[in-house]
């Protein structure tokens, strides 16, 4: 649960630094799926 929340603060930080969702992907080794996913959770 830990590290999800963790990747879901790291992935709303670099969206709001205007990365791209690929850039993002590969920043944090995570499929761009898996980036899309979390940027749609509140």
């Amino acid at each position: 649960m830990e590290e999800k929340l963790v990747l879901y603060i790291k992935i709303q930080e670099l969206h709001k630094r205007k990365f791209k969702v690929a850039q993002i992907a590969k920043e944090l080794k995570i499929s761009r799926p898996t980036v899309y996913k979390y940027l749609e959770m509140t």
